[in-house]
């Protein structure tokens, strides 16, 4: 296949280039290359040509949740965003804590899966030598300091250090940083509110401690979700200290506030919580310390979420609005397409380990999506390829549209219709496997 004309976007700039894959992979990039006799060429003059994002923070609910979402409704609904590789987070049912679980949800999803696909261990307890010598197989660990959707939950200092010195120390941990006692204090004090029932004091109590270990045991750490500017100072102060620690935001923190949490109800409740208008300032202003952005992608049906606030559970989906909520973003000059490229593409790839992932160049996988920058349109419910229906940014007007996505060369949508078969997603490979 050719696609010619594009205007590529690389992590150090846009060029119009043409793009040639065999197979499954990028044989070549160049300038006005020639077609070859029988290929596939494909024009995109007029298009914007991108990596597919890599979205690694996802929860597809299987096994025990799938009422909520599946891995064949959630890499759908990851591939129509323009998603071709998701990571799938641990807090399933039963968890995925013992690689007799990992292979049981393996077998599952791999019928299932329109993308291409990895897993995180579940910290526990008493599960640190078995998650440390089975690490090859997962992207990370998950450790939960504070609890969350499903059981999964880490508190004490000893197994907390325990994962931290035993774990690879290269492979990351990527940690769930809100402080459980003072979640269960303030989660007691009534309020409805879910930024004051989960503070930002929570989360920064939470990550000074996550930073201190990591230090002291010389680690690679992940902060999923961070919300706060103080989580983001403390951050960048660890880093001059030589810790070795990136972090993640999500695009629900980044276009969404407490006061949208108010209007959504329960449907905008998630953890940690929509935050303050400058909390979500912050995020912006110091976008460069910030590594990827993940969608923590959660959905729960309408039934669930309709229950009083207490019942409720926490999450929202975004899998399928990430690349469109970007897109967005850029073409009214919020983030450049280059600093996108970076946090959904170049360093996931980097920071998880994904072999043959991350960049649109020679020898990597053709993940290739191609976007009308021009298009416009509004995101509706109708269009949610996830189970549960529904999505907060319902209303949403976006200028940029996805039209063709690319897994490993093969086309997989196009224009609004998904084609790729039930398994063709694919495990990632991992670098140090």
């Amino acid at each position: 296949m050719l696609i010619r004309n594009g205007m590529v976007v690389l992590p150090e700039g846009r060029k119009r280039l043409d793009i040639r894959t065999h197979a499954e992979t990028i044989i070549e990039l160049g300038e006005h290359l020639n077609p070859e006799q029988g290929e596939h060429v494909i024009d995109a003059s007029k298009l914007l040509v991108l990596p597919g994002f890599i979205d690694s923070h996802v929860h597809f609910r299987e096994p025990g949740g799938t009422q909520k979402e599946d891995f064949l409704s959630g890499t759908r609904a990851a591939l129509a965003g323009g998603v071709t590789t998701v990571l799938d987070m641990p807090n399933t049912q039963p968890t995925t804590d013992t690689q007799e679980h990992l292979s049981a949800k393996i077998a599952l999803v791999a019928p299932k899966a329109v993308v291409d696909y990895g897993f995180y261990f579940g910290a526990t307890d008493t599960n640190i030598d078995e998650v440390a010598q089975a690490a090859h197989k997962v992207a990370a660990l998950k450790l939960y300091m504070g609890s969350s959707t499903g059981s999964l939950l880490v508190t004490e200092f000893s197994p907390i250090y325990r994962h931290f010195s035993t774990f690879p120390l290269r492979k990351p941990i990527v940690v769930h940083a809100e402080d459980e006692q003072s979640l269960h204090y303030f989660g007691t004090q009534g309020s409805q509110d879910h930024n004051q029932a989960r503070p930002p004091i929570s989360a920064q109590i939470a990550l000074s401690r996550a930073l201190a270990i990591a230090e002291k045991t010389g680690r690679s750490l992940h902060i999923a979700h961070t919300t706060t500017q103080r989580e983001l100072e403390l951050i960048q102060e660890a880093r001059q200290k030589g810790v070795h620690v990136t972090c993640e935001v999500t695009p629900l923190h980044l276009f969404l506030t407490e006061a949208d949490q108010q209007r959504l109800g329960n449907y905008g409740k998630v953890n940690p919580p929509l935050r303050s208008q400058s909390d979500q300032d912050a995020l912006w202003h110091y976008l460069d310390v910030i590594d990827t952005i993940g969608t923590d992608h959660a959905p729960h049906t309408r039934q669930d979420k309709d229950q009083p606030y207490a019942q409720a559970p926490s999450g929202m989906p975004g899998v399928q609005t990430l690349m469109p909520l970007l897109l967005n973003a850029a073409s009214s000059g919020r983030i450049t397409l280059e600093e996108v490229v970076k946090r959904c593409v170049s360093n996931p790839a980097r920071i998880f380990g994904l072999k043959n992932k991350g960049a649109l160049e020679a020898g990597k996988d053709a993940d290739i999506v191609l976007v009308d920058p021009e298009q416009e349109y509004e995101i509706t419910d109708r269009e949610i390829l996830s189970k549960c229906g529904w999505t907060p940014f319902a209303g949403t007007h976006i200028k940029g549209k996805i039209e063709h996505v690319f897994v490993r060369g093969t086309l997989a949508y196009h224009k609004g219709a998904i084609l790729a078969t039930p398994g063709s997603g694919r495990a990632v490979q991992y670098v140090d496997a």
